[in-house]
């Protein structure tokens, strides 16, 4: 049975997630730098801070999600949104989207903003068929030469 349940700073069970999210996220990054499990356990202790709340999908008692929202005067942004692999396919990520989108809605959110990587092509998939289709902000930085490659956004290339 799965369940969606508020996490509290307490619990281990999030740090492996994390750190299999980090992975992935280096990846599409193309970084060179080596997560870490401590790496994990820390950045765990930034998803609890002031204006933060972090959902977890469990699938009977397994943790197999997260996700974490931030708040600022009523405008929520999706920090987060992680499933394990093993658990993907299943609508398990509709699911805790969805949720997380209910949860910010509830408490007076019109918009929920999401970021999101461009070559996560996935997650942009993803949302575009949860009705997410609106462009509204660039991140515009200076090459590096170790991971700059050419993207297509909305008909324009540009170097990321």
């Amino acid at each position: 049975m799965k369940e969606i349940r508020r996490l509290d700073s307490s619990g281990s069970e999030l740090v492996l997630l994390i750190y299999d999210f980090r992975v992935i996220i280096s990846k599409l990054n193309k970084s060179a730098i080596e997560y870490t499990l401590k790496d994990a356990l820390d950045e765990k202790s930034e998803y609890f801070k002031e204006n933060k709340t972090v959902f977890g999908l469990y699938d009977d008692k397994l943790l197999i999600g997260f996700s974490v929202l931030k708040s600022e005067d009523k405008v929520f942004w999706l920090e987060w949104l992680f499933i394990d692999r093993k658990f993907r396919g299943f609508e398990n990520a509709s699911l805790l989207f969805d949720f997380t989108e209910n949860f910010a809605k509830e408490n007076g959110a019109e918009q929920l903003y999401i970021w999101v990587h461009p070559d996560n092509r996935q997650m942009l998939r993803f949302l575009k068929k949860k009705g997410y289709d609106v462009l509204n902000l660039v991140e515009v930085k200076k090459i590096n030469p170790n991971t700059s490659k050419n993207v297509n956004i909305l008909g324009n290339e540009l170097r990321y």
